[in-house]
C-alpha cells in the first residue's frame, strides 16, 4: 500500500474519530508521527473529538433519530463533505409570509374600528380595537425576534464556513 501525503492527510479525520481499520489506522498514525503538518492536524481533530464528546448527553439519552443525524454529520465532517453539515435550506420566515395577509387585515380592521369609535362610538369598539392592536403589535414583535434569530444563525453559518478550510 503506497499512499501519498494528500491521501493520508485526507484520512487523518477518520483516524482521529477512530473509524479506520487496523492497517490503515497504523499507516496514518505512522505518517502523522513523521509529518509535522499531519501530526498537528491529527491532534487538532482529536481535541475537537474530545470537546464534542463532552457536549453530548450521556449514552442512552439521545433518541435514535438524532443519533443517526449526528453520526451522519460527524462522518460527513470526517470526509470533508461540507454540504451535509448544513441543515437543509428552508425559508426562515415562512410563517411570517403565510400570516402576512392576516396581519394586514388585522391592521386595517383596527384602523376601521378606531375610525368608527371616534365618529360613531360602538359599545365595545375601543376594547376590540385595543385587542386587535395588541395582537398586531405582538405579531410584529414576534416577526422581529424571528428575523433576528435567522440573521444570527446565518452569521454563525457564515463564520463556520470561513473557519473551515475549503475541500
Amino acid at each position: 500500500m503506497n499512499h501519498g501525503h494528500e491521501e493520508l492527510q485526507e484520512m487523518v479525520p477518520a483516524a482521529a474519530l477512530e473509524i479506520l481499520e487496523g492497517a490503515e489506522l497504523q499507516l496514518v498514525l505512522a505518517h502523522a508521527g513523521s509529518c509535522a503538518e499531519c501530526g498537528q492536524l491529527l491532534e487538532e481533530y482529536r481535541q475537537v473529538t474530545a470537546a464534542l464528546a463532552l457536549q453530548l448527553p450521556p449514552a442512552g439519552q439521545l433518541d435514535s433519530g438524532r443519533s443517526a443525524v449526528l453520526r451522519a454529520r460527524l462522518l460527513a465532517k470526517a470526509r470533508g463533505d461540507r454540504r451535509a453539515l448544513l441543515p437543509s435550506p428552508r425559508r426562515a420566515s415562512t410563517l411570517i409570509y403565510q400570516w402576512s395577509g392576516w396581519m394586514v387585515a388585522a391592521g386595517l380592521a383596527s384602523v376601521l374600528l378606531v375610525h368608527h369609535s371616534v365618529h360613531r362610538p360602538l359599545d365595545y369598539g375601543w376594547l376590540a380595537t385595543g385587542a386587535l392592536l395588541a395582537i398586531l403589535i405582538g405579531v410584529g414583535i414576534y416577526a422581529r425576534v424571528q428575523r433576528g434569530r435567522a440573521a444570527a444563525l446565518q452569521a454563525r453559518v457564515g463564520d463556520l464556513e470561513r473557519r473551515t478550510p475549503n475541500s
